[in-house]
C-alpha cells in the first residue's frame, strides 16, 4: 500500500505550466496522428501525419515549429506520390536534426525514409531510404524517439508488424546515422500471448544497460533490457497497464523515468480517453501511482500516442487529441 504522501510527492513532480493545441481545428486536414517533439536551441519542432484519415493515399508529414511561444503552419515535408505517410521521428544529434518518417501502403510493407537539416531545421536534405532496399519494414525508430548513447551510439526502438505477429528490435548506429546494425529480436512467447505480441518500445539508458517498455495486444507494458544492443532479455510483465496504445517515456535528473501511457488494461484496442504518466524509481520494475494528464468520460475521445522529451528543467508532451489536433503541454520539473 502506497502512503497518501507519497502519492503528493508524485503529482509535485511534474508541475503543468502550459498546454495548447497546436493548430486551428479543421483548418489543415481531417484528421492526424502520431507526433513527434524536439527541443533545438529555445525551439521546439513537432512533426506528425496527417491528411484525410490514416492510411489514406494523401496522408503526408508535416513539420511545425514554436519560437517565442508561438506555433508555425505546418509545412509538409514528405513527398507527394499517392502512397500514405506514417509515424515521423525526430533526432537531433551532433548539430543535425534528422527526421525518420515511414512510407507504404501497407504498415507490414512500408519502408523508412529520412531528411536531415544541418540549419536548425530551415532547410531540409532531399528524402531518401534509411536502409537502402529494405523491404521487411521496420528499420529505424517506429514511432517513438531514438536516443543518444553516453558513447554517442544512436539507438532506435524500432519493431515490424507481420498479418499474424508483432515483433520489436531495436536499429543502432555509431557513424551518426549513416549506417545501421539491427539487434535480435527481443524475446516474446507468442504461443502464450493472447494477441499479436509486442511493438514500439521506448527507450533510456542507465547503469551499463537500455532499457526497453514495449506496447503490447496483453493488457499490460512488457520489459526488457540489454548490455550490448544486440541481445535483449526476454520480455516480462511490467506493472503499467496497455491498452495496444502507443507509450514513451523520459529519465528524469534523478534518474527515474517518467512513462506517458493510457492507463488502461486492454488486449486489443481499449479506450485511449485518458492520458497519465507514471514514474518508476527502478528502471520500470515497479511504478508508483499514475497520475492523470487528461480524461473524457466519452470513452470514443482519444488521447494518444504521447511523445516525450526533457532538457532537464522542463518536460515536452505532445499527443494526439480527438485525431483532430496535437495537444501540447509543459512541465516543469520539481525537486
Amino acid at each position: 500500500v502506497r502512503s497518501r504522501s507519497t502519492f503528493k510527492e508524485i503529482i509535485m513532480r511534474l508541475v503543468e505550466i502550459e498546454n495548447t493545441l497546436l493548430f486551428e481545428q479543421d483548418k489543415f486536414f481531417s484528421q492526424c496522428h502520431a507526433s513527434t517533439i524536439l527541443k533545438v536551441g529555445e525551439k521546439l519542432l513537432c512533426a506528425f501525419f496527417a491528411g484525410t484519415e490514416e492510411g489514406k493515399d494523401d496522408v503526408r508529414i508535416f513539420l511545425m515549429t514554436n519560437e517565442n511561444g508561438k506555433w508555425s503552419d505546418p509545412e509538409q515535408m514528405s513527398f507527394t506520390k499517392d502512397i500514405p505517410c506514417w509515424n515521423p521521428v525526430l533526432l537531433e544529434n551532433d548539430g543535425t536534426i534528422y527526421l525518420f518518417f515511414k512510407v507504404g501502403k501497407k504498415i507490414t510493407k512500408w519502408q523508412t525514409y529520412l531528411r536531415t537539416s544541418t540549419d536548425g531545421g530551415k532547410t531540409w536534405s532531399e528524402a531518401s531510404e534509411l536502409v537502402e532496399g529494405d523491404k521487411s519494414g521496420g528499420r529505424g525508430p517506429v514511432k517513438n524517439k531514438a536516443i543518444v548513447l553516453s558513447d554517442g551510439t544512436v539507438v532506435a526502438p524500432a519493431s515490424v508488424e507481420t498479418n499474424t505477429k508483432w515483433d520489436a528490435f531495436i536499429d543502432f548506429s555509431k557513424d551518426n546515422c549513416k549506417t545501421w546494425q539491427k539487434s535480435n529480436l527481443i524475446e516474446f512467447d507468442h504461443k502464450k500471448a493472447v494477441g499479436k505480441g509486442i511493438i514500439q518500445p521506448t527507450l533510456w539508458e542507465a547503469d551499463g544497460k537500455v532499457y526497453a517498455l514495449l506496447r503490447s495486444t496483453e493488457g499490460y507494458v512488457l520489459r526488457s533490457f540489454s548490455e550490448d544492443l544486440v541481445n535483449w532479455s526476454p520480455a516480462e510483465k511490467a506493472d503499467l497497464p496497455n491498452n495496444n496504445s502507443g507509450i514513451d517515456c523520459v529519465k528524469l535528473p534523478d534518474g527515474s523515468v517518467a512513462v506517458f501511457h493510457n492507463p488502461i488494461a486492454c488486449a486489443d484496442w481499449g479506450d485511449r480517453n485518458i492520458i497519465s504518466y507514471a514514474i518508476t524509481k527502478d528502471n520500470g520494475e515497479t511504478f508508483l501511482p499514475a497520475v492523470e494528464v487528461e480524461k473524457d468520460e466519452d470513452k470514443d475521445a482519444e488521447y494518444s500516442y504521447p511523445a516525450a522529451i526533457t532538457d532537464g528543467e522542463y518536460v515536452y508532451l505532445t499527443y494526439t487529441h480527438y485525431r483532430k489536433n496535437v495537444m501540447f503541454r509543459k512541465f516543469r520539473i520539481e525537486d
